[in-house]
C-alpha cells in the first residue's frame, strides 16, 4: 500500500472516531428511542491457501427502547413569603426530560403535610392552579402562561412550571402551606394536544427487538416512588404578617375623699385606662386605629388621651387621637405603623358616675 494512502485512511478513521465521540457527548440523554441499531458480520476464509469470497451474515436489528426519566426541581431559594389576603402568589419549579424521547407531561399540585424547609403546613391556599412558562422568562405572566400541561418536551430540555394560588385572610404570622408539583410522563409526538399518561412500563414483558418498549428509569421524588414514570418536588408558602395584640388595664388614680392616696373606685373617682399594643409578628402593621368605647356608668375626662406619653387633643382628628367625633362615645387613637417587635401605649381617663 502506498504510504500516502495509508496515512489518508488513518486520518479519515481518526476524524470519524472524533465525530462519533462528539455526537455521543452532545446527546446526554442517550440514543433516541425508535433508533434502529443494525449489525452484520463478515466471514473471511481461504481454501487451499486461496482467499475465497467473504460470507456475510444476515442483519441483526433492534429498536432502542423509550427510557422514561425526568426530574422536577424547586426553583425558589426558600419558602415564598406571602401576606394574608394576597392574590396570585407563585411557586416556581423546573421540569426536565432526562429520558431519550420527546414526551408530554401532565401536572398536579398536591397539598402536602408536615414540615419543609422549616415551614409547618397549617393551611390550604385557595384557587390553586398550574401553568407552564410560555415565554421562557421564568416568571408567571397572567394571560401569557396559560398552558396547563407540558407539551413536546425534548430529551435534555427543561421548562418552568408555576403553582399559582390565593392566600386566605385571617392567617397568623409563620403559618405555612406545603405543595408538591407532580409531573407524570405522557405520550409525546402530537404538538398542541395532551398525550395520555404512560401508566406502566414493560418490566414484566419479555424484550422484543422489533418494538419500542417503555422503561421507567426515574428516581423517587418528594411525593412519588422510584420507577413510576413521574417525579415531584416540594415548595411552600409562608405567611409574613403582623401579629397585633392589645392588653388593657384600669387603675383608680384619685377619688373625692382620699385624693391620690389609696384611692377607691367610688362615684366621682377618676380611673385611668392603659392600652398596650404589641406587634409580635415578622411584618410591620400600618394604618392602625385603636377604638375604645367609653364604658357605661363613666364619663370621659376631657383632654386625657396620651400616646406613648405624648398628650393628644380631643376633637375631630386634630392629631392622632380624638374623643366623641369620628366615633361617638369612644376614644379613637390612630397609631400609624408598628414595626415587628414594636409597641405603642395609649392612656385615657374616665370619671365614675
Amino acid at each position: 500500500m502506498f504510504p500516502q494512502l495509508r496515512t489518508l485512511r488513518r486520518a479519515s478513521a481518526l476524524a470519524l472516531g472524533l465525530t462519533l465521540a462528539l455526537a455521543s457527548l452532545a446527546l446526554a440523554a442517550g440514543t433516541p428511542s425508535g433508533t434502529v441499531v443494525s449489525n452484520t458480520a463478515t466471514l473471511d476464509y481461504t481454501v487451499g491457501g486461496l482467499a475465497q469470497n467473504p460470507v456475510t451474515s444476515n442483519a441483526a436489528d433492534f429498536l432502542v427502547d423509550n427510557k422514561v426519566d425526568l426530574t422536577v426541581t424547586t426553583l425558589d431559594a426558600a419558602a415564598v413569603q406571602v401576606i394574608p389576603g394576597a392574590f396570585v402568589q407563585v411557586l416556581t419549579f423546573s421540569v426536565t426530560n432526562t429520558g431519550n424521547t420527546v414526551q408530554d407531561y401532565s401536572l398536579q399540585a398536591l397539598a402536602a403535610t408536615g414540615v419543609w424547609s422549616g415551614v409547618t403546613d397549617s393551611f390550604d391556599a385557595a384557587n390553586v392552579a398550574l401553568y407552564v412558562d410560555a415565554d421562557a422568562d421564568d416568571s408567571y405572566t397572567p394571560g401569557v402562561d396559560t398552558a396547563t400541561y407540558v407539551d413536546e418536551l425534548a430529551a435534555d430540555a427543561s421548562v418552568t412550571v408555576f403553582i399559582v394560588a390565593d392566600i386566605p385572610l385571617g392567617l397568623a404570622d409563620a403559618e405555612g402551606a406545603l405543595y408538591d408539583l407532580l409531573a407524570v410522563t405522557a405520550t409525546g409526538g402530537g404538538a398542541g394536544s395532551q398525550g395520555a399518561d404512560i401508566g406502566a412500563d414493560d418490566a414484566a414483558v419479555a424484550d422484543d427487538p422489533n418494538v419500542v418498549q417503555i422503561v421507567f428509569a426515574d428516581g423517587a421524588g418528594s411525593a412519588d416512588a422510584a420507577q413510576d414514570g413521574a417525579y415531584s418536588s416540594r415548595d411552600a408558602y409562608v405567611v409574613v404578617s403582623a401579629d397585633l395584640q392589645v392588653a388593657k388595664t384600669s387603675t383608680v388614680i384619685s377619688d373625692p375623699f382620699n385624693g391620690t392616696t389609696n384611692p377607691k373606685a367610688i362615684p366621682g373617682a377618676q380611673v385611668r385606662y392603659t392600652l398596650t399594643v404589641d406587634n409580635t409578628g415578622s411584618a410591620g402593621a400600618d394604618a392602625i386605629a385603636l377604638v375604645d368605647p367609653i364604658p357605661a356608668s363613666t364619663t370621659y375626662a376631657a383632654g386625657t388621651i396620651t400616646l406613648d406619653g405624648t398628650p393628644l387633643s380631643d376633637g375631630a382628628d386634630a392629631d392622632a387621637g380624638d374623643y366623641d367625633s369620628s366615633n361617638v362615645g369612644s376614644v379613637t387613637v390612630n397609631l400609624g405603623s408598628i414595626a415587628p417587635g414594636g409597641s405603642a401605649t395609649v392612656t385615657f381617663d374616665v370619671t365614675i358616675d
